[in-house]
């Protein structure tokens, strides 16, 4: 197990410019972390890592919250839904703490969130975008589960807007983790409502990498167009596989297509790739300042995808935002407290009212954008 308490000493320091030594040195408040910093989403979870820390420590560096600092204990779920519990378990009952932000697979998620909900602490989904996360306690008199990011259907609306425009023979392919499941049901369902419907559905396991024999099967389908629906190695060793039978359709796809192992596909094999885009640096003065922060401080050098990193920053300021507000560390004052917030100041836009006791989805389709992987670089496309 990975264990990091987020360094505090510096902010600390900070702040004997706002606070008495023995205002100081009370016990801190705890956020729970839980993403994986190995297995296959490691790349994601430093991404998160980065937003988190960033955030937490601007956090403290603005006063902290009632009064105290806020340290975070950091666990590393290791891509594994069962490790991802027993984490959950920890920060709970052992850290004692009042809210968790994480993990990023929708799998894991599945794992945690009855035992958020049990605990009645707010659970802050960063990057884990299953559509249905934050729906399993909608009808529930009290609803423990928010997310800071798009999920996935209204990620394949937006896709599927743009698509649909372009191509009328559209076929999956997509992993069996319920990520990849839940997202092809999505898919079928926003097809249907433009009058589509998939010309064909190829699986795969988390892991594989040869695909060759789906990438062949959908060779002899008329489809025009392919939506991989999974992380992003598997994507990338899918468009590998495809290249190998000499299969060629436009590849589209949700937030994995703009991660690393796509990015380090030959320019001959990711020109065309197609994918649901959320902020960039250049998009507002907070933006470029955080990927600023990230490029000096983690010595970071050319392309990583920015909405990873945003999305963790903004799911752990909401949540600082959330326990000030309360004026304490109890789950259920921090829920309400997320439901009745008026503003919300992310980084490239401003939240009003950003959730609500029957909504608990931060962003929505109208915030994406669609972007194509061209000559190593991403083009944003027009609307």
């Amino acid at each position: 197990m990975v264990i990091r308490r987020m360094p505090v000493l510096a902010a600390l320091l900070a702040w004997l410019t706002f606070f008495p030594a023995r205002v100081v040195l009370a016990e801190p408040v705890r956020i729970g972390v839980d993403i994986p910093l190995t297995g296959a989403a490691a790349d994601i979870g430093n991404y998160l890592l980065w937003g988190v820390e960033i955030a937490l420590e601007e956090a403290n560096r603005e006063g902290g919250a009632l009064g105290r600092a806020i340290e975070a204990t950091i666990l590393d779920d290791e891509t594994s839904p069962d490790k991802a519990a027993e984490n959950a378990t920890r920060l709970i009952g052992q850290d004692k703490v009042a809210a968790v932000l994480g993990p990023a697979n929708s799998g894991n998620a599945l794992a945690i969130i009855p035992l958020m909900q049990q605990a009645r602490k707010p659970l802050m989904l960063l990057t884990a975008s299953a559509t249905k996360l934050t729906l399993i306690y909608r009808d529930a008199p009290e609803n423990y589960i928010f997310r800071a990011t798009l999920p996935d259907r209204e990620q394949i609306r937006a896709l599927i807007a743009w698509a649909s425009g372009q191509f009328s023979r559209i076929a999956i392919a997509c992993d069996t983790t319920p990520y990849g499941q839940l997202a092809r049901q999505d898919m079928v369902d926003l097809l249907a409502e433009k009058g589509l419907s998939p010309v064909a559905v190829v699986q795969f396991d988390q892991g594989d990498l040869d695909m060759t024999a789906q990438a062949r099967e959908l060779s002899r389908t008329p489809a025009e167009a392919v939506a991989v629906l999974s992380l992003s190695p598997e994507v990338a060793a899918f468009v590998r596989s495809a290249d190998a039978v000499g299969y060629r359709p436009r590849f589209i796809g949700q937030y994995p297509f703009f991660l690393r192992s796509v990015k380090d596909l030959p320019v001959r094999l990711s020109n065309g790739l197609t994918g649901v885009l959320g902020s960039a640096p250049e998009d507002s003065p907070k933006a470029r300042e955080l990927d600023h922060l990230v490029r000096s401080r983690y010595r970071h050098e050319g392309y990583y995808p920015f909405k990873f990193v945003e999305a963790a920053y903004e799911g752990a300021k909401i949540t600082v935002q959330a326990i000030r507000a309360a004026g304490s560390e109890d789950g259920e004052a921090i829920r309400r407290a997320l439901e009745s917030l008026e503003r919300f100041e992310g980084v490239s836009r401003v939240f009003e009212h950003p959730y609500s006791k029957d909504r608990h989805e931060l962003y929505r389709a109208e915030n994406l954008s669609i972007g194509v992987w061209q000559d190593g670089a991403i083009r944003r496309l027009e609307k």
